[in-house]
């Protein structure tokens, strides 16, 4: 569970950083921090096709990859209808 809140919080702290602020040292700042807060945690993936890249080789079960996608994509919608 703690994986998964993690995917879902990292992810929308880069998602926040790219439409809120979009200067690129903006978002390699918050992709930074979630990768070295949430690394250990869940892997860092905060993007469904590292996600997907993770499970293509093995790294990570079908069910993982599964529940972070869902939270990543939860993650877009709830920063997307935010901004509008």
């Amino acid at each position: 569970m703690n994986a998964i809140l993690t995917e879902f919080v990292g992810t929308g702290l880069l998602l926040s950083a790219i439409s809120y602020i979009g200067t690129p040292l903006a978002i390699g700042f918050a992709l930074f921090v979630a990768v070295l807060l949430g690394g250990p945690i869940s892997g860092g993936h905060f993007n469904p096709a590292v996600t997907l890249w993770a499970y293509l080789s093995h790294k990570i079960a079908s069910e993982k990859a599964m529940l972070y996608v869902v939270a990543q994509l939860a993650a877009a919608v709830i920063v997307f209808l935010s901004k509008a």
